[in-house]
């Protein structure tokens, strides 16, 4: 059912987007409080792309890395708002953009913080999907920074795993948390993007299976792609 546009009007507005955010900010620390978290250390120093599926980037905080804060590429829609005011309460900055759809800005910006040693977050399918599919706009940044992409991603024991476009998962409180990195990626210049995105979608893919199977979670598929 569509969301009826004063509802859509309302959820826009500055003061209803932070009266969201609050309860948000304490439902991840009061999991993060009360869970036990299996983190290995980070695999590589920063700064990196951070990439992870859009449907496992509700415990973001906890990949922060380092005293510089994290660098989030969040979308400009009302669900990316409400995200970006939860992240800034956890010392994570973001840019509203996108690195596909007129987001040269969005993309001159997060150069400028890798010039400043930040790590970037993307989520290689945000914010529309198809579910797991990486889009070329990571590449390009990748390409166009100099820096790894180092996928990664989160699973829980216990958890609400929502049947929207991502499969958004929603971990439980009193729970075991898995976080896994993967191999870091390399993008050149001269690499051809279908390749090079192939590549990222089986690291990411793998590494969130291998999380999922620790945690004791079914496995998703990603989405099918329209034939043609």
């Amino acid at each position: 059912m569509a969301t009826p546009a004063i509802v859509k009007r309302v959820l826009r507005t500055n003061t209803v987007q932070w009266i969201i955010s609050v309860p948000i900010a304490i439902y991840f620390h009061l999991v993060n409080r009360t869970n036990i978290v299996d983190r290995p250390p980070f695999p590589i120093p920063e700064p990196y792309i951070l990439a992870m599926w859009h449907g496992r980037l509700v415990m973001l905080p906890m990949f922060r890395n380092g005293k510089k804060p994290l660098i989030a590429l969040i979308s400009g829609h009302r669900d990316g708002q409400i995200i970006s005011k939860v992240a800034s309460l956890f010392g994570i900055k973001t840019v509203v953009g996108s690195t596909s759809k007129g987001g040269m800005r969005a993309v001159r910006e997060l150069m400028r913080f890798a010039r400043d040693g930040h790590s970037l977050f993307v989520t290689p399918d945000g914010p529309r999907g198809p579910r797991m599919r990486s889009s070329e706009g990571i590449l390009d940044l990748a390409r166009l920074t100099g820096l790894p992409i180092l996928p990664a991603t989160m699973s829980a024991g216990r958890g609400t795993s929502l049947q929207n476009w991502d499969r958004f998962l929603i971990p439980w409180f009193f729970n075991r948390v898995v976080i896994r990195w993967g191999e870091p990626i390399y993008i050149k210049a001269g690499d051809d993007k279908a390749e090079a995105a192939a590549r990222l979608d089986a690291a990411l893919n793998a590494v969130q299976n291998e999380a999922d199977t620790l945690a004791g979670r079914p496995l998703i598929e990603p989405a099918e792609l329209p034939a043609g």
